[in-house]
């Protein structure tokens, strides 16, 4: 059974995590935004993915939220 230090440490942790998970998706909105500058056959696929990592770090921060509740 963990103590209210090690709760505290993990809450802590957690905080962390979905505090950086929020700032790489702020810096992935971003980068979407910069494609629009690249010719269309690079832009979409470089949307496309940016789509699918903007999808998982959501998930990420959903399950981190979860965690905490």
């Amino acid at each position: 059974m963990a103590n209210g230090r090690e709760r505290g440490s993990d809450r802590q942790l957690a905080e962390s995590q979905l505090s950086e998970l929020h700032n790489m998706r702020v810096l992935l909105q971003e980068a979407r935004g910069l494609t629009r500058d690249l010719a269309y056959h690079r832009r979409a696929r470089l949307e496309d993915r940016l789509g699918v990592v903007l999808e998982e770090v959501d998930r990420q921060i959903e399950e981190l939220r979860a965690d905490r509740g």
